[in-house]
């Protein structure tokens, strides 16, 4: 045999005995036995984004590269006396080629199968992997999705902030914390704690949010920088926050009896009275893209029909009939503005709702027993019953439709799109009966139902809140 070859020959030996030396013995073995198993690249969800990861089929399971799972989720890994060890988010992975066990947490975890070595590369089955870091597992459309994204526990009050953002709060005692979740994923980010403020109002424009304190001070939220700057240290009571079209001007109702509208500016801090007609108890504030058109609710007190002097409270009656509150538009923009009440009916008027200034929306809830409806009003007071499925429990006009929850039996809900202009209707989703309350950017929709948020992602409703 020639010289050159016989050093090709050895060098190749050689070699072969300096990697067999860095694995061990069973994993070797392993390896060896392996040859046959075809190694296939395949496509899972990690996080909600499309990895490439090298799977083998063995016994029945789905067996991953363990590499690549470590680097689609951002994991540590690193290699000791043979054992390797992933971490991820305060949970740890042993595991060595061979093995069938792994230690999730220090924790022995019994494997069905051995731990295998492909070609050098450790494999081992999904699922006990993905749940020894705190993951979760599932499949959708055919192919496997790993999750390890912590949702946040304790949300409510969910907001759009632009499409696929969700604005919600979390609260604890007199105090708050906002976040923003991705609507898609679940990630969560504080934004804000917040010690006595009241709920934040994002802006149309998606980039920033207002709320007032009980000082009647007013703060604006950057929501990409998180920063936050006073807009105004003015000492009245400010309620209803409302932003203009623009993001430009916030309107509120003055006063402990909400009896003004007015307007501030929040770069200035300059604020403005609209509207001062010495009416008390106004709610539901809207406000036309031209801010000259407002639309509201105006509620009565209840009347006392007992001795009012009698300071013994089990002793006076007081008469709520007739306090369901009525609609009330003002035009500003006329030389003397004057408020022109659109309702007389005697019917509680929630929600209610308005894109233009004038023509309105609200559901009815009648004072006796019966179901609630979704009432159209025209500028010059025309009502009309435009939905009546079930009993409504709340609308939103989002997009030029308006989206409808209603109750159809005591186990299942509904939400509808209704076509303000037409009033037809179609149903869009079937639900159980505990969802609570919606919201809707468009077509994107979210509720809460059983104490979670749930926004719809594709054809699936997705929890993105614990």
């Amino acid at each position: 045999m020639p010289m050159s070859m016989k050093k090709a020959i050895g060098a190749t030996i050689l070699a072969a005995a300096v990697s067999t030396s860095l694995v061990s013995a069973a994993s070797a073995a392993t390896t060896t036995k392996a040859t046959a198993v075809q190694v296939q690249q395949s496509t899972f969800s990690i996080n909600y984004q499309a990895s490439s990861i090298r799977t083998v089929k063995l016994g029945g399971e789905t067996l991953v590269a363990v590499r690549d799972i470590a680097t689609a989720l951002n994991a540590k890994l690193s290699v000791a006396n043979g054992v390797t060890t992933i971490a991820l988010d305060g949970h740890t992975v042993d595991l060595k080629a061979g093995d069938k066990q792994i230690k999730v947490d220090g924790n022995a975890v019994s494997l069905s199968q051995p731990v295998k070595g492909v070609n050098g590369t450790a494999f081992i089955a999904v699922r006990p992997l993905v749940q020894g870091l705190g993951g979760t597992l599932s499949t959708s459309g055919g192919q496997i999705a790993i999750s390890t994204i912590k949702l946040l526990a304790g949300a409510e009050n969910p907001r759009f902030v632009r499409p696929g953002l969700i604005l919600v709060s979390v609260p604890s005692g007199e105090s708050r914390t906002d976040y923003l979740v991705d609507a898609k994923t679940g990630k969560s980010s504080e934004l804000l704690k917040v010690e006595d403020g009241s709920d934040l109002i994002v802006a149309p424009n998606g980039a920033k949010a207002a709320y007032t304190d009980s000082t009647g001070a007013v703060y604006i939220v950057d929501l990409a920088s998180k920063q936050v700057a006073k807009a105004t240290e003015d000492a009245s009571i400010k309620a209803e926050l409302v932003w203009s079209a623009d993001s430009s001007l916030l309107y509120f109702l003055q006063g402990d009896k909400g009896t003004v509208i007015a307007q501030l500016d929040p770069a200035g801090g300059a604020i403005k009275t609209i509207l001062d007609d010495k009416v008390d108890y106004k709610s539901d504030l809207h406000v036309s893209p031209d801010g000259k058109k407002f639309v509201y609710v105006v509620t009565a007190l209840g009347k006392v029909t007992s001795d009012a002097t009698n300071v013994d409270e089990d002793k006076v009656s007081i008469d709520f009939a007739g306090t369901g509150g009525q609609v009330f538009l003002v035009d500003v923009s006329v030389e003397k503005p004057a408020a022109v009440k659109l309702t007389t009916a005697s019917d509680d008027k929630l929600f209610l709702q308005s894109v233009d200034g004038s023509k309105a929306f609200y559901v009815s809830v009648p004072e006796a027993d019966g179901n609630s409806s979704v009432v159209a009003l025209t500028p010059d007071g025309q009502a009309s019953a435009i939905f009546a499925e079930g009993d409504v429990l709340e609308i939103v006009l989002s997009g030029g439709k308006l989206y409808v929850l209603t109750q159809l039996s005591d186990s299942a809900t509904a939400i509808y799109e209704v076509d303000p202009a037409s009033g037809a209707k179609t149903k869009l989703y079937d639900l159980s009966g505990n969802v609570s309350g919606f919201i809707a950017n468009g077509s994107e929709i979210a509720v809460e139902n059983g104490g979670q948020v749930f926004a719809r992602i594709g054809e699936q409703w997705k929890a993105i809140t614990k």
